[in-house]
Parts: C-alpha cells; structure tokens; sequence
C-alpha cells in the first residue's frame, strides 16, 4: 500500500505547484516508507505523462505532426519564420524542445548531485517554503498577458526552460516555477499551464529512458507497481483539471498558504527527528 500511496503523492503534486520531488522525499522520511530510489520515482513520473498525454492528446498530435512537417519544409528550403507563421503547431513543437534543453543538460551533467538531494530532507522542507514565497510573489506581481502560441518568441522558450531548470532542486515546484514564468512574460493563463504542462512530456519521458535499465530491474512486486502507476496517472489528471481551474480564476497563491505549512511542520519534525537521532 505504500506504493500506491506514493502513486497518489506524485501524481497530486507534479502539477500542483506544490513540488512532486519535495513531497516524496518528505513522505520517504517521516513515514518510513523505502523508496525504491530514482529509478521508481521515475516511472511514477511516467504514469504522470500519460496523464498529460490523455487530457492533451489533440495538441500533442498536432505537435508531433506539425514538428514533422517542418522537417520535411524545412528540407525544402523554406524558412523557419515561415513555417511557424503558416503553422503554430510547428513553433510550439520547436519552441518545447528549447525550453527542454538547459534542464536536460543540467539534469544530465550533475544527476548524481541532485539526487544525492533527496538524502536530505531538511533542505527539502526550506525548499517548499522557498516555493511558496515565489509562488505568493509571482502570482501577485504577474497576472498574465493574452499571449498564445502564436504571439511568444525564443526567449520566452529559453525563460521557461530556465525556469524548469531550477526545478530539479527537489522542493521546488516545477509547474510553479514555470507557469510563473510564463505569467511573467504575457502568457494567457490557460496557456501559461497548457505549456508548463506539456512542457513536462520530453523531460520527464527522457528521464525514464535514462532509468529504464534500472526500472526494468527494480526488486518491487509488478502488480504494486503497476498499481503505483496508475495512482500516479489517475491523481495528476484531477490535478491538472483542478490546477487550470484555480489558475483561470488567479487564485494560485493559495498554494503557498499551503507550502508555509507543511514546510515549518516538516522542518520541525525532521529536525527533531535527527536531533535524537
């Protein structure tokens, strides 16, 4: 039953701008449950995507077709300006891949460094509480423009994709951070999520090939697992429904009433903890 517990954790906060790493470290720590390491917390990722997948099927089909066309105009000779102004599909596929680069490069040069992260649990709850004050910040300062697809440029991508970036420290939200971010440069709020959300497909399923050897291999009951998964997947699609709800009504600092929480309660217990230790 931990597993599936740890399914319904994840899912609940990949998309809550709540921090889904954050919450398993902490729910690893005080509930003593053995987490299997980065390599389950992987899949449990991939059970969020699928998530993300089903509820975005339609753009994500565009995308995937769009980015194919470009490739076959682009061999053609015609210029990338172009392509993106006869199909904004194939500029929200390219734009994605740019915001994916700098967190793919970071997490892949200095992967042993972060996870050695998950180990410490009081840098875990600062972080969460580090989430609410942007989120409280952010959510009061950028309210959102009428940016869509068609009217954000390549820095706006790059800002995002730093944005995600810092997100790899566990305890901070990835979906705060970069939904803030795109708030921040005029992003509508339904597209601020729409592409934080998406955004989340290439660099969570690159990090489960990254583990699938591991996760092939994990010593954990299939069916739990399985279980686990489906948890995660049925979660964070509640989860996204509900967040773009909130959002739409500019209601997203309500979260950090929530972080400031379970932050000071965290810290307290873990730092206890480790005194009498």
């Amino acid at each position: 039953m931990s597993l599936i517990l740890l399914g319904l954790i994840q899912g609940l906060s990949e998309f809550f701008p709540i921090s889904s790493s954050g919450h398993l470290v902490i729910a690893k720590y005080l509930l003593k449950i053995d987490l299997p390491g980065a390599a389950f917390e992987a899949f449990l990722h991939f059970g969020t995507i699928l998530a993300v997948i089903v509820l975005f099927n339609h753009e994500i089909k565009e995308i995937i077709f769009s980015f194919m066309g470009s490739l076959r105009a682009m061999s053609q000779g015609k210029k990338i300006k172009n392509i993106f102004k006869d199909d904004p599909f194939s500029k929200f596929a390219w734009f994605l891949i740019i915001s994916t680069i700098p967190a793919a490069i970071i997490g892949f040069c200095f992967s042993d460094y972060f996870e050695a992260l998950f180990d410490k649990p009081v840098i875990t709850s600062l972080m969460l509480s580090v989430t609410g004050a942007i989120i409280w910040i952010g959510s009061r300062l950028y309210k959102g423009g009428n940016k869509n697809i068609s009217d954000i440029n390549g820095m706006d991508a790059i800002f995002v994709g730093f944005a995600q970036t810092i997100a790899i420290i566990p305890g901070i939200s990835r979906s705060g951070m970069t939904v803030l971010a795109g708030l921040s440069k005029g992003f509508s709020r339904d597209f601020a999520a729409r592409y934080s959300f998406i955004l989340s497909v290439p660099i969570i399923l690159g990090a489960t090939l990254f583990k699938i050897k591991e996760i092939i291999f994990l010593d954990i009951n299939f069916f739990m697992m399985l279980l686990s998964g489906i948890a995660a997947f049925v979660s964070s699609y509640g989860a996204m429904k509900i967040f773009l709800g909130i959002l739409k009504r500019g209601k997203m600092y309500y979260f950090s009433y929530y972080l400031w929480i379970i932050s000071a309660l965290t810290f307290y217990l873990t730092f206890t903890t480790e005194r009498i230790g």
